[in-house]
């Protein structure tokens, strides 16, 4: 019996993790794992606990079959790219699902502290100062720029995907998907909801600092994403999310600069500079305080520098990365 006869005599959930896990995995079911433990726990107070419990194991399982379908029988073309792309919509999943138990283990927000070190470090609120050089047209491009947070590194993963280089594609996916999943952890040490909320009134937003032709539904789309839906019977401050500290905008996007050069992607000036603007973009339309960017650069310097090592300690131990 020849090995590729062998392997597909082997029943399927015979199967070492070790073998047929990358990083990518590792880190979705991880997370994944952790919130269901934290539903567990607070069952009585998460709505939909059990809905969560369920869906979190059955994504989890999925993952594991999946890997061991694809890297243990050699799977087809339908199984291979859903191996390859199924943690792009999922950090979308677990983004809202993080904002859940955020509010659940730290209820209290702490945006008095954020403005109390903004002010200890500028003497004020930055984005007073910003607002000098506001103009319409300059309100429209900096809200564009926030709106490619997601679109940029979905870009460069799929240029790598599309070149067919799976080892590139891999590398970046994994750091990319480890600086998203750090930065969900992140939120809990400091829940914050923003300098458009406790610094300014959240309803004049679009009067205050107008933008030309689509500033507006792009802010409405914001909103939306951050939980502020108009279906919810809310307040919006109550219903938006606490993201703010570190600000996952300015970590995301200096990883993806960084790989973006690294891997010598076809975007890496357009992301530059569409990535800078971004960044001035979270004080400019007063998302951020300016000490969240401080925090951000920080973290994606640390994901940056800790993320290979956490693939050497896997290696070390027997897992066999890409």
């Amino acid at each position: 019996m020849n090995k590729q006869s062998k392997k597909i005599s082997e029943p399927l959930l015979k199967y070492n993790l070790k073998e047929i896990l990358n990083l990518i995995d590792i880190y979705t079911i991880g997370i994944l794992f952790l919130y269901t433990l934290l539903s567990i726990v607070f069952f009585k107070v998460v709505v939909d606990a059990r809905a969560y419990v369920f869906i979190n194991l059955f994504i989890i399982t999925s993952i594991i079959t999946l890997a061991t379908i694809v890297e243990k029988y050699n799977a087809g073309s339908f199984f291979k790219p859903v191996r390859y792309l199924y943690v792009i919509p999922l950090i979308f999943y677990i983004y809202t699902q993080t904002q859940i138990y955020v509010r659940t283990v730290n209820p209290n927000d702490l945006d008095w502290l954020l403005i109390k070190w903004d002010v200890a470090l500028f003497g004020g609120n930055p984005a007073d100062f910003l607002e000098k050089f506001a103009t319409p047209w300059l309100t429209e491009f900096l809200q564009f720029s926030y709106m490619m947070f997601f679109v940029m590194p979905v870009a460069v993963s799929l240029e790598l995907y599309i070149k067919k280089d799976a080892k590139d594609y891999v590398a970046f996916t994994r750091v990319i998907a480890f600086g998203f999943f750090f930065s969900y952890l992140l939120y809990f040490f400091i829940p914050a909801v923003g300098p458009r909320f406790t610094l300014y009134d959240f309803n004049l937003l679009n009067t205050e600092l107008p933008g030309v032709f689509l500033t507006d539904f792009m802010r409405e789309l914001v909103n939306v994403g951050g939980g502020i839906k108009h279906s919810v019977p809310l307040a919006p401050i109550d219903a938006v999310n606490r993201d703010c500290m570190p600000s996952g905008h300015t970590m995301i996007t200096i990883i993806n600069i960084w790989l973006s050069f690294k891997n010598r992607s076809s975007f890496r000036w357009l992301i530059a500079f569409i990535g800078t603007s971004l960044i001035v973009a979270t004080v400019y339309l007063r998302y951020h305080y300016v000490v969240d960017l401080i925090a951000g650069a920080f973290f994606a310097i640390l994901v940056i520098w800790l993320e290979p090592k956490i693939r050497d300690a896997f290696k070390k131990i027997g897992f066999k990365l890409a």
